[in-house]
């Protein structure tokens, strides 16, 4: 991308994200928070840690760091969504943390001085950095020894992809035909696996580099609880590209399919990630 187009998609990106923030994370599956804090049990995050977390969100990572750091600890988390940061730091007031903080920060524009913390993470959101250029400034920031643990987004190749083909032929179907979708839409693709994900960080300089795949099922209460949660993250660049129609359709045959899809304990959605560490 030139420096025109790199602006226009991350326009594009945080402009989602904000109008998302207010729900994001906080209905349906809740995704974010289930790997968030697989990720920090992990990483053994020790008391006193200091700690800064990319792209932070609603804080599915960096209020499980935090109470690993403890109070002896910091957890700076930075998002470039102001809506994003207004409502994470209402929690971080709400909870009483000292020793967790909220800034609005470009997570490519990150300017802090070398070796000042021991872990960096990032959470869903590496895809959208120009991190070709980030991950050497960031690796810069750590201390020696220090850790960058980042997580992004695969779909099991399992019957989950078979369960859920339907939501991606409606989706399809809704378009015109040869649409051809923004790459602020697909950026999850970039780097959806293991292989992709490790050479990144090898590439910025990160040694002994190790990923690891988990998946889990989690389950939606109903179709009105899959229909809040497609606005709540990235589905959400697809919802508000259909025209009115083409909304209308996907919203009643996904209710249909959802239907035939409930289970006992709720419509199930197998969701996987890569999770990726590199050391300094």
């Amino acid at each position: 991308m030139d420096s025109n187009e790199r602006q226009q998609f991350k326009d594009s990106v945080v402009g989602m994200f904000d109008r998302a923030a207010p729900i994001y994370g906080q209905v349906g599956i809740q995704q974010f928070s289930y790997f968030g804090s697989w990720l920090v049990e992990k990483l053994d995050v020790p008391a006193g840690a200091k700690v800064l977390d990319v792209a932070t969100g609603r804080g599915a990572i960096l209020f499980p760091l935090a109470e690993k750091a403890g109070a002896s600890g910091h957890v700076l988390g930075i998002d470039l969504a102001p809506t994003m940061v207004t409502e994470t730091a209402a929690e971080i007031t709400r909870r009483g943390l000292t020793q967790a903080e909220v800034r609005m920060m470009d997570g490519d524009a990150v300017d802090f001085l070398p070796e000042r913390f021991d872990l960096i993470t990032c959470g869903f959101a590496l895809h959208f950095l120009d991190y070709e250029h980030t991950l050497p400034k960031l690796r810069s920031m750590l201390k020696a020894g220090g850790r960058f643990a980042v997580i992004t987004p695969f779909v099991p190749r399992d019957e989950n992809l078979a369960r859920w083909k339907w939501l991606f032929e409606l989706t399809r179907a809704v378009f015109p035909e040869g649409f051809v979708p923004p790459s602020a839409w697909i950026a999850p693709n970039k780097i959806s696996t293991p292989e992709l994900i490790g050479a990144a960080l090898r590439d910025a300089g990160f040694s002994n580099v190790g990923t690891e795949e988990h998946t889990t099922t989690l389950y939606f209460r109903d179709e009105d609880d899959w229909w809040d949660w497609e606005w709540s993250q990235g589905s959400r660049f697809w919802l508000e590209g259909m025209s009115p129609e083409g909304l209308e359709r996907f919203k009643r045959e996904s209710f249909e399919h959802l239907r035939a899809m409930q289970t006992a304990d709720g419509i199930p959605s197998t969701m996987g990630v890569v999770m990726a560490l590199g050391y300094k």
